[in-house]
C-alpha cells in the first residue's frame, strides 16, 4: 500500500511515520502541508518521495493508494471526502470528526467511491488490551461490574496553542485529545456501547477555552459502569486499565498512550480464577501499535476483511464524545 500523509504536525513526526516504516506492505510515497518548506523539509528527512502544499495536487497522483489524515480535526471531513472522490483510502486520525452530520457525510463519500475509511484508535492493537478483551467476553470475569482507565500527558497549563485551543476546528481540548482513547478503549475491551455519561471538565472561557481535564463517569448496555480519567496535565499518571468481574479482575499497567521511559508496562489477573494470563511484551511502543493498525487496515481494503478501526465505530465516538461536552457544559448525565 502507497501511503501518504496529510498534515505533518506531531502526530506524523513522531507516531505515523515511523510505524509505517515497521508496517509490512507499506510505504510512505507523499506527505502534504500548507507550507511547501514544511512539506520539502519533512520528505527530505524521511525520505519521502514527493512533498506537496496542495490537497489537489496531492490527490491527483496516480501512484498513492491511501491517505492518512493528521489535520486540524475542523479538517478532517472535506479531506476525507475530496480523498474519497480522487479514490484514495482514508484513515482519519482520532476524532474522525467535530459533527455526526460530517461523520455520515464522510461515511457516505466513501461508501459512494468505493474505498475505506477507519479511524486511527491504536490502543486497541496492544496484546493485553486484546487478551483483556477475550476474558471479559468469554465471562471468565464474572459479572464485569467496573472499569477504570486514566491517561494524562503530563503537560503544563496552557501549552496547547493554535488550532488546539480553537473550539472550530479542535472541537473540545482534553476530550477530544486524550479521552477518546480510553473511553474508546473500554467500549473495545467489554464489547459494549455506552448508553450514558455524566462529565465534568476543567473548560472555563475566556481564559481556558478548551478544556485541559476530563472525568467521566460511564454506563454500558451491558450493565458495567466505567470511569475515565484524562487530560494534557497530570505528569506522573499511572496509565492503567483495570476490569472489575464478579470473580476476578485484570489489570494491565502503563499500556494506554504512549509508554513512559523507563516504567515497564505490566498486566496480570487477580482473583478466582486458573490457567488465564494476560500477555504484555516488553517492546511494545505506540509505534508498534499503529504499525499493526495499518496492517490492519491494509488487509481491511485489499480483502475487505472486519477491522477495529471502522468508521462506524469512529463515529460512535462523536456521538459519546460530544455527550461528554454537553454533560460538562450542562452538569448532567446524557444519555445516548
Amino acid at each position: 500500500m502507497r501511503w501518504g500523509i496529510i498534515g505533518l504536525g506531531d502526530i506524523a513526526e513522531r507516531n505515523f511515520t515511523p510505524a509505517l516504516a515497521l508496517a509490512e506492505d507499506s510505504e510512505l510515497v507523499s506527505v502534504l502541508s500548507r507550507s511547501r518548506e514544511k512539506a520539502q523539509a519533512f520528505a527530505k528527512k524521511h525520505g519521502v518521495p514527493r512533498a506537496f502544499d496542495t490537497l489537489e495536487g496531492m490527490l491527483a497522483d496516480p501512484q498513492l493508494d491511501a491517505v492518512y489524515i493528521a489535520s486540524p480535526n475542523g479538517l478532517h471531513a472535506e479531506q476525507t471526502i475530496a480523498a474519497a472522490r480522487a479514490g484514495k483510502h482514508v484513515l482519519c486520525d482520532k476524532p474522525m470528526t467535530l459533527s455526526v452530520e460530517d461523520g455520515e457525510r464522510m461515511i457516505r463519500a466513501c461508501e459512494d467511491h468505493k474505498v475505506r475509511l477507519g479511524v486511527a484508535f491504536r490502543n486497541r492493537y496492544h496484546q493485553a488490551h486484546i487478551d483483556a478483551r477475550r476474558h471479559a467476553i468469554s465471562g471468565a470475569l464474572g459479572e464485569l461490574q467496573m472499569a477504570k482507565a486514566q491517561l494524562f500527558v503530563g503537560g503544563v497549563r496552557g501549552h496547547w496553542k493554535g488550532w488546539r485551543v480553537d473550539p472550530l476546528l479542535g472541537g473540545s481540548g482534553s476530550i477530544v485529545g486524550q479521552a477518546v482513547h480510553p473511553v474508546d478503549l473500554l467500549r473495545f475491551i467489554l464489547d459494549s456501547e455506552v448508553e450514558s455519561v455524566c462529565c465534568v471538565t476543567d473548560e472555563n472561557p475566556p481564559a481556558r477555552p478548551v478544556d485541559e481535564m476530563t472525568f467521566t463517569i460511564l454506563t454500558f448496555k451491558n450493565g458495567c459502569h466505567g470511569v475515565v480519567s484524562s487530560g494534557a496535565l497530570v505528569p506522573h499518571s499511572d496509565n492503567d486499565v483495570v476490569i472489575h468481574g464478579s470473580k476476578a479482575r485484570v489489570f494491565c499497567k502503563g499500556t494506554l498512550g504512549t509508554p513512559k521511559p523507563g516504567k515497564p508496562q505490566e498486566a496480570g489477573i487477580e482473583g478466582d480464577v486458573a490457567g488465564l494470563s494476560v500477555r504484555c511484551p516488553a517492546d511494545d511502543t505506540a509505534q508498534s501499535r499503529t504499525a499493526r493498525l495499518i496492517e490492519d487496515f491494509n488487509r481491511h481494503i485489499l480483502h475487505g476483511s472486519e477491522t477495529a478501526v471502522s468508521a462506524q465505530n469512529g463515529l460512535q465516538m462523536v456521538r459519546i464524545a460530544n455527550a461528554m461536552l454537553e454533560s460538562s457544559r450542562l452538569g448532567k448525565t446524557i444519555r445516548l
